[in-house]
């Protein structure tokens, strides 16, 4: 396992990032393009985090491996245990399995798993939440290709792990300020929306704190905007097009959201028009 420290309990942070590692291979790329560019993006968070599920993802390159660790020793960058989780919540690990049957809602071969192995029919008979979590991991419940270095690749296992932490300390951290996940992929937005309609119906008492993205087109917008990066770094590192939903002020001062796919050219025509709300590629 990478060299990062360990998240343990909660220190008080308020302003919190989550790194999937579709982002943290576009950071490190975005890295090669200049000198702290990186640093200056992820700079005000108190606390970074990168779950154990999406650093084995991590760990399949040598590259990303280095610039993560690299990166630790400038920013708070801390793994966290997926297992470890209901340590965030007191040990109420019947609303933690709430959390998680929320946040694979979209899943219905992990919903099949859950029922099968997991829920009793007492719920104060199910199996402590370590040793279910650490089961339904080992025993991924979808099939996935055999990469290069022979891993097993387990589907949407980093996307999920991301989607309960975000949920944790959206409902039960009210005191978040910033709450942010750093994803390319669409099923991470797809699950988190997913995961809060559901909660919203179970913890009615409870307001959660938003949860916002950051895709890589975001992070190209942002350091365009701040004249960080030029148009020809942008055409770099933005390789091909991609369907891109964002909101547009138009002169009225009105906000549109606006869904299409974009070449180079054209993202380049929106950020020169000062398009100013990424929300998501796809």
């Amino acid at each position: 396992m990478l060299n990062l420290p360990l998240y343990g309990s909660y220190n008080g942070e308020t302003c919190i990032a989550l790194l999937d590692n579709s982002s943290i291979e576009f950071l490190e790329k975005i890295e090669h393009a200049g000198s702290n560019y990186v640093e200056n993006l992820l700079k005000d968070y108190d606390v970074i985090f990168i779950p154990e599920w999406v650093l084995e993802e991590v760990t399949d390159s040598e590259f990303r491996s280095k610039f993560v660790e690299q990166m630790a020793e400038k920013l708070p960058i801390c793994r966290i245990e997926e297992t470890k989780y209901s340590a965030l919540i007191d040990g109420r690990e019947l609303a933690l399995y709430d959390i998680v049957n929320a946040s694979v809602a979209n899943i219905s071969a992990i919903l099949a798993y859950l029922r099968r192995n997991v829920v009793k029919d007492d719920p104060m008979d199910m199996d402590a939440y370590e040793d279910w979590i650490k089961e339904m991991y080992d025993n991924w419940p979808m099939p996935g290709e055999t990469l290069s270095n022979g891993r097993v690749k387990k589907k949407n296992a980093g996307e999920i792990s991301l989607t309960i932490l975000a949920e944790i300390f959206s409902w039960y951290y009210p005191e978040s300020k910033t709450l942010t996940i750093y994803s390319q992929d669409a099923d991470t937005k797809a699950f988190q929306n997913k995961a809060e309609e559901k909660l919203s119906k179970l913890l009615k008492d409870k307001i959660p704190v938003a949860v916002s993205f950051k895709s890589n087109d975001f992070l190209l917008s942002q350091l365009y905007r701040e004249k960080r990066i030029s148009e020809d770094e942008v055409k770099n590192l933005r390789k091909n097009s991609r369907t891109v939903t964002y909101t547009r002020k138009r002169a009225d001062e009105s906000v549109v959201l606006e869904k299409r796919r974009l070449e180079n050219e054209q993202i380049l025509l929106e950020l020169r028009t000062k398009l100013w709300g990424w929300l998501k590629s796809i």
